[in-house]
């Protein structure tokens, strides 16, 4: 299929370094709130978080990152109680966990694609 805006398909990979971006601060965020409760399942999951943010953030073995953070979707959603988003924003993250799973890091990265 032909493309509406052919001039800006050089801009393709830096689609997955947006996506990748965006998915470092739902994780910050997440570790931030997570991390502010005294109990200290909080806390295993706030540093899981973190380093997931760090991994998926700098493109560094992304895709270990990207299963470890859809794991810890998949707890936010089947616990509410220690969900720190909306449900669609958990829904939306997964989505994007499973992407950068599947297509790699993209540009701006020091992981190499599968």
């Amino acid at each position: 299929m032909l493309s509406v805006f052919p001039d800006i398909l050089f801009l393709a990979p830096l689609s997955a370094f947006l996506i990748r971006i965006a998915l470092a601060l739902v994780f910050i965020y997440a570790g931030w709130k997570h991390f502010s409760h005294a109990e200290n399942s909080f806390r295993y999951l706030a540093f899981v978080e973190f380093i997931s943010a760090i991994s998926i953030g700098a493109g560094a073995k992304m895709q270990i990152g990207a299963l470890v953070g859809a794991c810890a979707i998949s707890f936010w959603l089947a616990r509410p109680s220690l969900r720190p988003v909306a449900r669609g924003t958990a829904w939306l993250a997964l989505v994007m966990c499973i992407s950068l799973l599947v297509t790699g890091s993209g540009a701006i990265a020091f992981d190499l694609p599968l």
